[in-house]
């Protein structure tokens, strides 16, 4: 089974100004963050198509030495959601997988998870369970545990295409921003999210002083 990934390599987010950087930021061996957050889906022979979105033409250059006929770019919105949005209709493949460009670590093992249940769903994300104990804070007090069936979302999250790209139209309709493709698709949609408990260590990259 076949599938397009989309990389979110945009420079503005409301939520995060510094992502451009992130993406352009270099580890020791002179890869940088987008190069080796790409690197897992060139490896992937179902991965036929990456979309990477961003703002920047530098970002081509930034993946070198590739197979350019694997890769397109587009240029992402003011916001996330407009981002991906701009992505998705780019996306050629029937499945898509929606993820982090400053999200490097991703194991393959975890993709593998992720598509083996896109073979009956039509959503799937990964997941971690928070560290430690949640607290529901009212007025700076403490009126609750919060239940320890909550997860946290990593990338990717892995959607059919028409269905996601549906979800993000209605959502740009409502005049909705959100962060989160599964919170997003929550928010306009009852279609069931299957998850995949994810990795510790699939973090966003974190840009040094």
């Amino acid at each position: 089974m076949n599938y397009s990934a989309l990389i979110l390599a945009a420079g503005k987010r409301a939520a995060d100004g510094l992502s451009y950087k992130k993406a352009l930021a270099q580890f020791d061996k002179g890869q940088s963050v987008l190069d080796k957050s790409v690197s897992v889906f060139l490896e992937d022979p179902r991965c036929k198509q990456i979309v990477i979105v961003t703002n920047s033409a530098d970002l081509q250059q930034l993946v070198q030495g590739h197979d350019s006929g694997k890769i397109i770019h587009v240029k992402g919105g003011i916001t996330r959601a407009e981002s991906v949005l701009h992505g998705l209709t780019a996306v050629s493949e029937d499945i898509v997988l929606i993820h982090d460009g400053v999200r490097p670590w991703v194991k393959q093992k975890y993709i593998d998870r992720i598509m083996d249940k896109m073979k009956t769903e039509v959503a799937c994300v990964l997941a971690i369970k928070p560290k430690g104990h949640l607290l529901k804070v009212e007025d700076g007090y403490v009126s609750d545990m919060v239940k320890r069936d909550y997860m946290q979302t990593q990338t990717p999250q892995a959607y059919k295409t028409s269905f996601i790209l549906k979800c993000y139209a209605a959502a740009k309709s409502l005049g909705l921003n959100i962060l989160d493709d599964a919170a997003l698709v929550s928010r306009v949609s009852d279609e069931k999210i299957a998850v995949v408990e994810g990795d510790v260590r699939n973090v966003r990259y974190v840009l040094k002083d």
